[in-house]
């Protein structure tokens, strides 16, 4: 999988660059001779594959229409096949309530820290009482005094979407840290206004899109979210998900790297699906009133008509 991702990242370079950079990237990674020009002859043959977007675009806007029907307007699908194009196929683009999957921000900040060495994965931290917070997650007053690595928190965070260990997090890189994060790195839709259970009625709320976590997790597949290192852990706690309610129930064939998040009427999953033949990044997001099983569903039907946009 991680050849896949590496291949398939320099075929994109290819489509845009026209083959020019990356050519020289792969003289001076593997030298001059007949390796390398065989190497970019390679690849320039592969990225022949690849549209600028996704040249069945009004038979999946056409589907996702169907499949989503009277909930249209509260539900939004970010959906990419690294291996068929560049784009990814967006429905309904707009700011919408992320719920726990604003995790992965929090988690993308934490490693951008460590790879730029202000923090470190073993650094430990000790659980106060005041810390405490309901909800999802296993760390609890019960844990005050013990100490946990932002390692440990930041895993249980994302497999167990662990409310008191991103409130930590949180605290321990800044709000102010994290947003500025979001916005450098161009996820504009996103922003981080409160910590998990203590938003107030009333005020701002926690917000993302499924273009902004669908690229996040793009970049994450292709290694470029924040460091090969960086994302290689990452994306191997992400497949450590707990709750496999939703996509992994669906498509139970596919090694699923991913974030779920639920939270009054809003239920969303989203992930990266690694499957024997090809892979895709698919996120969605449900803000609805149409009830907790009818938009896991909804859900589950679009992963599977997405999914099988690859058999063909």
């Amino acid at each position: 999988m991680k050849v896949k991702r590496i291949i398939t990242f320099f075929s994109v370079l290819v489509v845009l660059e026209a083959g020019g950079m990356l050519s020289a990237m792969l003289w001076q990674q593997h030298g001059s001779g007949g390796t390398a020009a065989q190497a970019a002859e390679n690849l320039v043959a592969k990225s022949i594959q690849h549209a600028p977007k996704a040249v069945d675009e009004e038979e999946l806007t056409a589907q996702t229409v169907r499949i989503i029907g009277d909930t249209k307007n509260q539900m939004a699908v970010y959906f990419l096949r690294p291996d068929r194009e560049i784009e990814p196929f967006v429905y309904n683009s707009q700011q919408m309530a992320p719920a726990s999957m604003i995790k992965l921000f929090v988690m993308a900040k934490t490693m951008q820290d460590v790879h730029d060495g202000k923090l470190s994965l073993e650094e430990k931290i000790t659980i106060k009482k005041s810390d405490a917070v309901g909800g999802a997650g296993v760390t609890t007053w019960y844990d005050a005094g013990e100490q946990r690595t932002i390692q440990q928190l930041m895993t249980v965070m994302i497999t167990d979407s662990d409310n008191t260990a991103t409130n930590i997090l949180i605290d321990r890189l800044g709000m102010q840290n994290i947003n500025q994060y979001l916005q450098q790195q161009g996820f504009n839709d996103t922003v981080l206004v409160y910590k998990m259970m203590m938003g107030r009625k009333g005020k701002k709320k926690n917000l993302s899109s499924a273009r902004d976590i669908g690229k996040l997790l793009s970049r994450l597949y292709y290694h470029q979210l924040v460091g090969e290192q960086e994302d290689e852990l990452m994306r191997d706690i992400l497949c450590q998900q707990h709750d496999k309610e939703c996509f992994p129930a669906a498509l139970p064939d596919y090694e699923i790297a991913h974030k779920t998040g639920e939270v009054n009427d809003v239920y969303v999953d989203g992930g990266i699906f690694f499957g024997q033949k090809e892979d895709f990044v698919l996120v969605v997001l449900s803000n609805g009133k149409a009830g907790r099983g009818d938009a896991i569903e909804r859900m589950q039907n679009l992963a599977k008509y997405y999914a099988g946009t690859l058999q063909e």
